[in-house]
């Protein structure tokens, strides 16, 4: 059985699992941080762009990060951020994202780089991010092990689908005719 009928099957249950865990990663972030949403969503952008040129989708960048898991080395720097680009990727205004990249800034997380932009400042990523961080990746495994279960189950418990007649283009067992109500006339559509 594929993913898809599975899928379809356990969409409430695997939708409230999905939902239950986004949400609640959310609310531990803006705690943990100290911000509203549109921050955050602005930090992690900008944390996402200052090192997506060294991880390019499909490799995971680990060649370019030392043993303490921080971006280094000749061509490895991070890469800064302009305030348009941000507006531009989160759809946040300029002025916006400019009010809260220097609430990121007036706490640690975030700081210009010369004139080419903003980058996350890493002495703010030791220790309490990185426990954050910890806690995220284990939070996130065991959601993406319910939905696994989840799936695995709704496989296990769903009929195996018959083999539809290729003869007749229907799937109904009367050849596709409409069956006559009570009083000999067939329903309408």
């Amino acid at each position: 059985m594929g993913f898809d009928r599975a899928f379809d099957a356990a969409f409430s249950v695997l939708a409230f699992v999905v939902n239950r865990h986004l949400i609640h990663h959310m609310l531990r972030a803006t705690r943990t941080l100290g911000v509203d949403y549109e921050t955050l969503i602005v930090w992690g952008v900008l944390a996402h762009q200052n090192v997506a040129h060294l991880m390019p989708p499909g490799q995971f960048g680990s060649d370019a990060v030392t043993n303490r898991g921080y971006v280094s080395g000749e061509g490895r720097e991070l890469r800064p951020v302009r305030i348009r680009d941000l507006s531009q990727i989160t759809g946040i205004p300029r002025e916006t994202v400019r009010r809260k990249l220097e609430t990121l800034a007036k706490r640690g997380f975030v700081c210009r780089y010369e004139s080419a932009g903003w980058i996350v400042d890493r002495r703010s990523m030791e220790p309490d991010l990185r426990e954050f961080t910890r806690e995220s990746v284990r939070q996130l495994l065991t959601c993406a092990n319910q939905v696994h279960a989840l799936l695995d189950e709704t496989i296990v418990a769903l009929p195996e689908q018959a083999p539809r007649a290729a003869s007749r283009g229907s799937s109904r067992p009367n050849g596709g005719k409409r069956r006559a109500r009570g009083n000999g006339t067939p329903r309408s559509k």
